[in-house]
C-alpha cells in the first residue's frame, strides 16, 4: 500500500478494561480479542520538510499537543538521534469513537518506525512496544489473541469461521476517552472489584468454549461481559454511561433477530456502537435482518 505500514482493529470477546500496572501496562484480568482485518489503519513516516515533528490522520494535521503525545511514545524506542519526522496516517474506521483505532494506529505506528528508522524488532518486540502506546493494540498482532495478567500476548487457534458486523450509533469522538473512562472506573467504581473477578471467571469460559468450538456459549459469555464492563460506568464517581438510548435499541434488534432463529450475539467497546458476533455461514440472512431492521449505517468486518 505505497509503502504504508498496516495495523488491525480488534474487538475484545472479553474485555481489558483497567490497568494494574502503566509502567509496563498490564491488565487487571485476561482478555481475549478477534482481529478485524477489514477495519485497518496505515501509516508511514517521511523525513519533515519544515524542520520539525508533523502528524497528520486522514490528511488533518494534528494539534501541537497531539504531536507531543505520539512523539513521547515514539522516542522510548527510536535512535535517541534521529532527524525531524512526518507521520502520515489513515483510518478506515473514526477515531476515537469505540472502535479500536487505538489498537490499529498504534499497530501501523509502530511498525512504521520499525521499518523507517531500520529497528529490525521482532514481532514479540514489536507488541512489546505497542502495548506501551495502547493496551489494546498488543492484541492485533494475530487474528485471535489473549492477553494476560503478566503481560503475555499469546494466539489463540480457532476452528471457527467468526465475522462482525457494526451497528454505528455515532461516529462522533467521544466526551470522554477510554483511556480517562478506564481510570475512573480502577479509582473510583464500587463494583470494580466485582467485574475484575468476573473478567477472570469469563476468560477461562471463554477458552474452554472456542476449544470446544462452541458458538453458543463464546457468544453468552461475549454479550455478559460487554454488559458487566459497562456496569462500572455507572458506579464510578462521577457516573457516566457510554452506552445511548440507540445502543440499547441496537441490542434488542440482535436479541430479536437471535430469537428469530439466526444466531448472533452483542458486544461493545469504549462506545455507543454495537458490535455483532456472528458465524459466516450466517452471513447473507443475518445481514438482510439487519439491514430491515436497523436504518443507520452498518460495517461489514469480515475476519
Amino acid at each position: 500500500m505505497d509503502n504504508f505500514s498496516i495495523g488491525y482493529a480488534n474487538i475484545a470477546l472479553v474485555k481489558y478494561w483497567g490497568k494494574k500496572s502503566k509502567n509496563p501496562v498490564l491488565p487487571f484480568n485476561p482478555n481475549i480479542s478477534l482481529r478485524l482485518d477489514s477495519l485497518y489503519s496505515k501509516t508511514k513516516i517521511e523525513k519533515s520538510s519544515s524542520g520539525y515533528d508533523e502528524f497528520y490522520i486522514n490528511d488533518k494535521k494534528q494539534s501541537d499537543k497531539e504531536v507531543s503525545k505520539i512523539i513521547n511514545f515514539i522516542d522510548k524506542f527510536v535512535p535517541s538521534k534521529r532527524e525531524r519526522i512526518k507521520i502520515i496516517s489513515y483510518n478506515t474506521v473514526p477515531t476515537a469513537a469505540g472502535l479500536s483505532s487505538s489498537s490499529s494506529g498504534t499497530m501501523a505506528l509502530v511498525i512504521a518506525c520499525n521499518e523507517y528508522f531500520k529497528l529490525n524488532k521482532s514481532t514479540e518486540q514489536l507488541i512489546k512496544i505497542a502495548k506501551e502506546g495502547s493496551g489494546s493494540s498488543c492484541r492485533s498482532f494475530f487474528k485471535m489473541a489473549s492477553w494476560l495478567e503478566d503481560g503475555t500476548v499469546k494466539e489463540i487457534k480457532c476452528n471457527l469461521d467468526l465475522a462482525m458486523f457494526i451497528l454505528v450509533v455515532s461516529e462522533d469522538i467521544k466526551e470522554i476517552s477510554s483511556r480517562e473512562a478506564m481510570e475512573r472506573c480502577v479509582k473510583t467504581s464500587t463494583n470494580f472489584k466485582e467485574w475484575t473477578e468476573t473478567a477472570k471467571k469469563d476468560f477461562d469460559s471463554m477458552i474452554s468454549a472456542i476449544e470446544e468450538n462452541n458458538f453458543t456459549k463464546i457468544g453468552k459469555i461475549t454479550e455478559s461481559n460487554a454488559l458487566a464492563m459497562h456496569s462500572t460506568t455507572k458506579c464510578a464517581t462521577p457516573s457516566f454511561s457510554f452506552l445511548t438510548e440507540e445502543s440499547y435499541e441496537a441490542m434488542d434488534i440482535v436479541k430479536k433477530i437471535r430469537n428469530s432463529g439466526i444466531e448472533c450475539y452483542f458486544t461493545m467497546d469504549a462506545g455507543p456502537n454495537v458490535k455483532v458476533l456472528y458465524q459466516k455461514k450466517d452471513h447473507d440472512k443475518l445481514y438482510e435482518e439487519i439491514k430491515y431492521l436497523w436504518k443507520k449505517k452498518i460495517i461489514q468486518c469480515m475476519v
